[in-house]
């Protein structure tokens, strides 16, 4: 494997690098959090709205991870 010389901004680019991924590692998870609050703030209303016993709260939230999961496999 051969490699870029270093030169006198290599360490500038990598720190460039490295904050670049940095932010889009913290946007996506902003993201991710929004859209699953999102979801979470849906699931609850639904709850209430239907007034929904406990178990039938469970399946419901377990039926929306069994959804989500499917959705993430059919992406790959």
């Amino acid at each position: 494997m051969t490699t870029a010389p270093k030169t006198p901004k290599t360490p500038e680019l990598t720190r460039q690098l490295f904050v670049t991924i940095n932010d889009a590692k913290r946007d996506l998870r902003r993201g991710l959090c929004d859209v699953f609050t999102a979801k979470l703030e849906r699931l609850a209303a639904h709850i209430r709205s239907d007034d929904l016993s406990a178990s039938e709260a469970a399946d419901l939230l377990r039926d929306e991870a069994e959804y989500m999961r499917e959705q993430m496999r059919e992406e790959l």
